[in-house]
């Protein structure tokens, strides 16, 4: 199923880096409806224009927040770069429609190709926090910098949700505020300060390129799950946990806690998490599982038995902050915090969770940087993650 529709322009109701907000006049035989779509194209818009509008996840009630897309402008006459770049010729969205040339930082005619021909380039031990959940984005970011304003944080951004990163309130919020440093979009998806082919590049750019002290790597938004352990959106976080490891990161996985999803399978501990960390992630991590206080504590218990006899993982717990911190945090970030339609107050815990993990990622700096100088190249083993384990939590560096 493919919709396009034709619509007539009343006006521009939001313009903001990369995306505009239009209302469009569209025509049926039911009459017409005013609609909000959404552009990415870097052109300006009059009252009157005619757009070719792809409307196809709006009509099959999808969450997309009711937006069409702009696919262009019908009357274009003549040849027009709507997303001019400098130097790239690599494609993303490949042999679609809609496929566009990106700078990618690895390209023969990039800068930074020189850099990328190393094939002994590391991550150096830099912590990466790894999540599924978009929406989950904006606490860890602002767990990390209010713990410590000096960090350099970079978030990247695969494509196995959203492609274009503009789509992201969050990603434009936390640069406004000063907390998110630079964006990496890798694969097809597109529009980061940097962009990348490949998820293992895109993590060595965040590093080399944009000098980060620690990563953040989660899908953008719009997952997309069929309930079955193997077609969701979230999957794609095994690779990028392999990722990390094979490039000598050290990778923190965030699972997916909810006690206010009504649905079973996503009921305390997500089956996305359990398929990805059980099945899917053949190389180590460390994966934080917070502790309630109450009986909460023994739903994830019983859900994670089988996980941590398996070995696979290291999974460190601690406490989860006070709600309070959630209503301190969200008050001075400016948007408010969500997650599949339930606010922190419904459901705190994949909030508390998501902060629990950045405040173990944070206090791992020290060590990381006393320890990577010994081996900067070899991939995160089980050890050396136990070790980091052991260090966090008999020195008691907990939320």
């Amino acid at each position: 199923m493919l919709r396009l529709a034709v619509g007539t322009v009343q006006k521009v109701l939001e313009k903001q880096t990369g995306m505009q907000i239009l209302e469009v006049r569209i025509e049926s035989v039911a009459g017409y409806k005013m609609e909000r779509v959404l552009s990415f194209l870097q052109e300006d818009y009059s009252s009157g224009d005619l757009l070719l509008i792809n409307t196809t996840a709006v009509r099959l009630e999808l969450g997309t927040g009711g937006y069409h897309f702009v696919v262009g402008k019908v009357t274009q006459l003549e040849e027009t770069d709507v997303l001019p770049n400098e130097w790239g010729h690599v494609m993303k969205m490949r042999y679609s429609p809609w496929q566009l040339a990106v700078d990618s930082v690895e390209e023969q005619t990039s800068p930074y190709h020189p850099l990328f021909v190393q094939d002994d380039l590391s991550l150096e031990g830099t912590p990466v926090l790894v999540g599924e959940l978009h929406s989950l984005l904006p606490v860890a970011v602002l767990a990390l910098h209010k713990k410590n304003p000096n960090v350099r944080i970079v978030y990247v951004m695969p494509d196995g949700a959203s492609l274009p990163i503009a789509l992201s309130q969050h990603v434009q919020q936390l640069k406004a505020v000063g907390s998110l440093a630079a964006t990496v979009t890798t694969g097809h998806a597109w529009g980061g300060d940097r962009e990348s082919l490949t998820i293992h590049s895109g993590l060595l750019a965040a590093r080399h390129v944009e000098h980060a002290d620690i990563i953040v790597c989660m899908l953008g938004p719009g997952v997309a799950g069929t309930g079955t352990p193997y077609g969701f959106s979230g999957i794609q976080l095994a690779e990028v946990i392999h990722a990390v490891s094979t490039l000598g990161g050290t990778p923190f996985f965030i699972p997916r806690i909810s006690f206010g999803d009504p649905r079973t399978r996503h009921y305390g501990v997500s089956h996305h998490t359990v398929s990805i960390l059980n099945r899917f992630a053949l190389c180590p991590a460390l994966v934080t599982i917070p502790i309630f206080g109450d009986e909460r504590d023994e739903v994830l218990s019983r859900q994670l038995k089988t996980l941590e006899v398996a070995g696979k993982h290291i999974f460190i717990k601690g406490k989860v902050p006070d709600q309070l911190e959630l209503a301190a945090l969200e008050k001075g970030y400016g948007l408010s915090f969500s997650t599949m339609g339930r606010n922190w107050q419904e459901d705190p815990a994949p909030f508390q969770t998501a902060w629990m993990a950045a405040d173990y990622v944070e206090n791992s700096l020290g060590y990381i940087v006393q320890t990577v100088n010994d081996a900067p190249h070899l991939p995160a083993s089980l050890s050396t993650l136990e070790a980091l384990g052991l260090y966090l939590t008999r020195n008691e560096v907990q939320p």
